[in-house]
């Protein structure tokens, strides 16, 4: 009786076991598919917006040299055209001379290759004096009309019946900045296997030799030469063809295409994001390898799977252990999962719940925890920035708190679009924000500050009938030896702000000891 009850609570436990055992082992690989399938997921999100938010930077970046390109032509040219006026009471040969002296240069037949547009002519006689690019064919006023349309920006001067033009061509300009931000582009180093690269497209309908490759950091050899949408990858794909379907009809997309690594026959699948940057008529991309997701998955898949396969030995062996495992996996379950909850209640306290800057909580830890390893390493590259929005009351009162708490989250957003994701944005108070930037030097912080602050002001926020364009005074500061608290470093960045908002709208400054007598 005895050996036949224990018989069947052999075979029941054995049974329990297998029933226990086949149920784990179903669960673990469903489990097993979704882990792969979101943490594939999970990795090529992040990975799509490094592309993406990389690619954005340049461009934003041609933006800004373009400006700063064509500020300083038109500043040039202004400043030219003055000295020109200076030679006003010289004979008409004189002058004549005189002004060839300040453009004396070889010139191509290409206007957009000259650094500088000129020519002189008799206005009355209608007879060309001096022309060094042969800009003029036949009539003087037809060719004005002409050259006029391609230029940047140009003065006209007068001396009597002598007229002359100098000017800057509106393609000279993006020639170099093109070239300046190629550069930039080859200089670019990115982990993982990833680098950017830019094809000019020629013909936008596609086809044979529709378009040009401008930059490719891995193939410099292949600069310069033409493309067509009936090119095709390793696998019969037509990337090129799919890239100008898609900025084409949204500006911008994500596709993958197969290559074959640099110095390897391994083919692999490439994740890449295009943006088309439409003055320039250039596509510019970014990959990055996939096949570094999949084996990371692989491995850690086969690490798991080893591990069940011994956890059901045991499970069968020891019907006790798997008990015990079961009811200790279930209290882990629950502390991790109390411990996630934790987590995220934390999160959500170091978070400014309208603009979703950090909280003036947080930001305080985070300072007190820098001026710590700044007297501890002295450290001295790390920027603390403080920033208010001018005239904020005034917005709040004509159009409601509202619209205000809208433009501080406008503000933040922006800020996020520019900053590094290493940077830290505080909202300290109000409309007041304090930044925390490592690795900046002081001799780079004002342009990183403008470059901040002309982001800021190129928002445009409608409000019914009226577009709110917020500006904001910044001040910088950095850690001194003399410091007993992180408030000290605040207190100079709040002078230094305080200093830029007598100056005028969306103006930075730098602490100097000049403004210790405003703190």
């Amino acid at each position: 009786m005895i050996k036949r009850h224990t018989i069947a609570s052999t075979i029941m436990i054995i049974a329990i076991c297998t029933i226990i055992g086949v149920f784990f082992w179903i669960s673990y690989q469903r489990i097993n598919e979704v882990y792969r399938d979101e943490t594939q997921i999970t990795i090529t999100k992040m990975r799509k917006l490094f592309l993406k938010d990389t690619v954005n930077n340049i461009i934003q970046d041609i933006t800004l040299d373009r400006e700063k390109e064509r500020d300083y032509y038109q500043k040039n040219i202004d400043k030219r055209y003055e000295t020109l006026l200076s030679g006003q009471n010289l004979p008409e040969k004189e002058y004549t001379d005189y002004f060839k002296r300040w453009f004396a240069s070889d010139y191509s037949r290409d206007i957009n290759e000259n650094e500088w547009t000129v020519f002189l002519w008799n206005n009355s006689s209608k007879k060309v004096i001096y022309d060094p690019a042969d800009i003029v064919k036949k009539d003087i006023n037809e060719s004005l009309k002409t050259v006029k349309a391609q230029l940047l920006y140009y003065r006209i001067i007068t001396h009597g019946p002598i007229y002359g033009l100098i000017g800057v061509s509106r393609k000279y300009v993006d020639n170099k900045v093109k070239e300046a931000v190629a550069d930039k582009i080859r200089n670019m180093k990115f982990g993982n296997g990833s680098y950017i690269w830019v094809n000019e497209i020629i013909n936008y309908a596609g086809g044979k030799d529709y378009a040009i490759r401008r930059v490719h950091p891995n193939l410099p050899q292949t600069e310069g030469t033409y493309l067509s949408t009936d090119m095709t990858d390793i696998r019969g794909n037509r990337p090129y063809a799919q890239e100008l379907a898609g900025v084409k009809a949204e500006g911008e997309l994500f596709f993958t295409y197969y290559f074959k690594e640099l110095n390897s026959d391994r083919i692999s699948e490439k994740l890449t994001y295009a943006k088309l940057y439409k003055d320039f008529n250039w596509i510019i991309a970014m990959g990055i390898p996939l096949d570094d997701i999949r084996q990371y998955i692989d491995h850690t898949n086969a690490k798991s799977m080893a591990a069940v396969r011994g956890q059901m030995i045991t499970l069968v062996a020891l019907m006790i252990i798997f008990v015990a495992f079961s009811l200790f996996l279930f209290l882990s379950l629950e502390r991790l999962y109390t411990k996630d909850i934790s987590r995220q209640m934390e999160l959500e306290m170091n978070k400014d719940v309208l603009s979703k800057a950090y909280s003036r909580r947080f930001g305080t830890l985070e300072l007190v925890k820098e001026f710590k390893e700044f007297k501890r390493k002295r450290i001295t590259d790390t920027a603390i920035f403080m920033f208010d929005v001018d005239s904020f009351k005034g917005i709040n009162d004509n159009f409601g708190h509202d619209v205000g708490d809208k433009v501080l989250i406008e503000i933040v957003n922006r800020v996020y679009q520019v900053i590094r994701s290493s940077d830290c944005l505080i909202r300290w108070g109000g409309d007041e924000f304090v930044g925390i930037f490592h690795g900046l030097k002081e001799e780079n912080s004002v342009y990183t500050a403008e470059k901040l602050a002309a982001a800021i002001s190129d928002l445009r926020i409608q409000q019914e009938k009226e577009v709110i364009s917020p500006t904001i005074s910044l001040g910088i500061a950095y850690f001194d030896e003399k410091d007993e608290s992180f408030e000290e470093v605040i207190k100079r960045a709040d002078a230094a702000m305080y200093q830029s908002k007598k100056e005028g709208k969306n103006r930075v400054s730098l602490y100097r000891e000049p403004f210790s007598s405003s703190m």
